[in-house]
């Protein structure tokens, strides 16, 4: 029987699939789980796996493992496991009233796309291909002896896959991550991340101009800083560091606040300030913001066409910032490194290495920016750590640092391969075997456990940590024969021996 009929017998038709994928993930949905905060989440998936059948262990970190055995006649087969997180990234839209830490996140079928109300991101990142996973397996699919692995707080550095107990991954054979974007990518290697964080006093003096005025970059796209990097979006920070560090040559203005971004691993959506000055200064500041407008559609008009420059007149405030804090501030936003900072040498079109200025605030005591670098190869990591801390030196901030490796991965990876062949079947189109420009969870696990053969997918997901983050609907049916076939696979004929060396990625 060709495997896409027999697949369908097995799972349904497309439309049975995408709804029994959609009937796990959307009760995530209703559980608030940004990053550090999965307990929630991780007790929802103990209890229901646990009603399965399966043996369910839950860590202090609020990891958690779940085993399945193999179907009858496969008990012996290599150990799997499926692996992803249960964190995401919550972008808010700014003024939309939304909590993350409170709130559902409201998911609505718009056609073949899944997409929310526009106030937040959707954590299909990466809670959709765990529920495509959690679907499947309740499907009378042959497989041999599964380990679930979901961690938690992947999105702030691979914490939950650091604190992973090496013992979880002992006897484990092929590691399946449920954290690819792309249906037909199969990945084996990505870059390594670092995260930056900026600190220095705030000061603040009473304000001397009388009219106050609110600058806000608003509309903008932002994304991952990883998939989007290269798109060549808008960032609003620069472009609001741009505008008010030119406007000190002309305009003698006090800055009352400053602040852009939602986390340091997102291109930022939006940016804001509000400054004081003289009465007579407030024609050219009009002039200098409505130069700015106009030259925001010729720069990212296809790229960003949503973004824009209001202006607004707003009550003064009491108190400004000093005139170091806002030149040191505005200077270091101006001297860090954003965007795409180098190529891969080997693999055409993919980003080696870059940097993402994704956030400044101030706190009332504190001025912080945060910026997240990404390289596959550390020279490039070693090159931008250097031009960022002396920027920092020369600015008055303090900066500390923290990160985790990349995942070098190999071009000839045995599972890798074997998912291509199971694509192809299940599908007629070829799987592209391939590294991405973000950090994953194998670069961690795989130090735990490095017999593992390693491989992410996952379904068609768009705009991650934005709120216009969005799946494509048809992109499940296929990705979830792609699992089945290759659990299929794994049990009935495993990878055979590594081959001693194999070329790097």
């Amino acid at each position: 029987m060709p495997e896409p009929t027999r697949y369908a017998e097995l799972l349904g038709d497309d439309e049975t699939v995408i709804q029994g994928v959609l009937s796990e993930f959307l009760p995530l949905c209703a559980i608030p789980h940004p990053s550090r905060r999965e307990e929630a989440i991780a007790r929802h998936l103990e209890k229901v796996l646990r009603s399965r059948g399966w043996t369910v262990e839950l860590d202090g970190a609020w990891n958690l493992r779940a085993d399945l055995p193999g179907t009858p006649g496969l008990e012996n087969a290599p150990l799997t496991a499926i692996q992803g997180h249960t964190d995401m990234v919550c972008a808010v839209r700014r003024g939309s009233g939304y909590r993350p830490e409170d709130d559902p996140v409201a998911a609505l079928r718009d056609g073949d796309t899944l997409r929310t109300d526009g106030r937040s991101s959707l954590g299909a990142d990466c809670n959709m291909g765990n529920a495509a996973a959690l679907w499947l397996l309740t499907r009378p699919i042959p497989h041999g002896p599964l380990r679930l692995l979901l961690t938690a707080a992947e999105e702030v550095g691979l914490e939950g896959a650091s604190r992973v107990d090496p013992a979880w991954l002992e006897g484990v054979a092929c590691l399946i991550n449920t954290d690819g974007f792309r249906l037909g990518d199969l990945v084996v290697s990505s870059a390594g991340g670092r995260r930056e964080t900026y600190t220095r006093p705030l000061h603040t003096v009473l304000r001397q101009g009388s009219r106050a005025f609110r600058l806000s970059f608003q509309g903008f796209l932002g994304g991952h800083s990883g998939y989007d990097i290269h798109l060549g979006r808008a960032n609003p920070i620069k472009l609001m560091a741009l505008v008010l560090g030119e406007l000190r040559e002309t305009v003698e203005y006090e800055l009352a606040s400053l602040a852009g971004g939602h986390t340091p691993n997102s291109i930022p959506m939006d940016c804001s300030a509000v400054i004081t000055l003289d009465p007579r200064f407030v024609p050219a500041l009009a002039r200098a913001a409505a130069h700015v407008s106009g030259q925001l559609s010729s720069l990212y008009g296809r790229r960003d066409p949503g973004g824009s420059l209001e202006l607004a007149e707003v009550q003064p405030p009491e108190r400004v910032w000093t005139t170091p804090c806002r030149d040191g501030t505005l200077d270091l936003l101006s001297l860090l490194y954003t965007g795409v900072y180098a190529m891969h040498d080997t693999i055409p079109d993919r980003v080696s290495a870059s940097s993402n200025l994704g956030m400044v605030y101030a706190d009332g005591e504190t001025i912080t920016v945060r910026t997240f670098l990404r390289c596959t190869v550390g020279f490039s990591e070693e090159i931008l750590a250097f031009q960022h801390a002396r920027a920092a030196r020369s600015t008055g901030f303090e900066l500390a640092s923290h990160g985790y490796p990349g995942w070098p991965g190999e071009a000839d990876d045995p599972l890798a391969k074997a998912m291509a062949r199971v694509y192809r079947r299940v599908t007629g189109h070829r799987a592209r075997i391939t590294a991405i420009h973000a950090g994953l969870e194998p670069s961690v696990l795989r130090a735990k456990n490095p017999a593992m053969d390693i491989v992410s997918t996952g379904p068609d997901i768009f705009d991650p940590h934005s709120t216009e983050e969005r799946v494509r609907l048809s992109s499940l049916p296929p990705y979830v024969r792609l699992l089945a076939g290759t659990l299929e696979e794994l049990a009935l004929r495993p990878p055979g021996a590594k081959k001693t060396k194999r070329k790097k990625v």
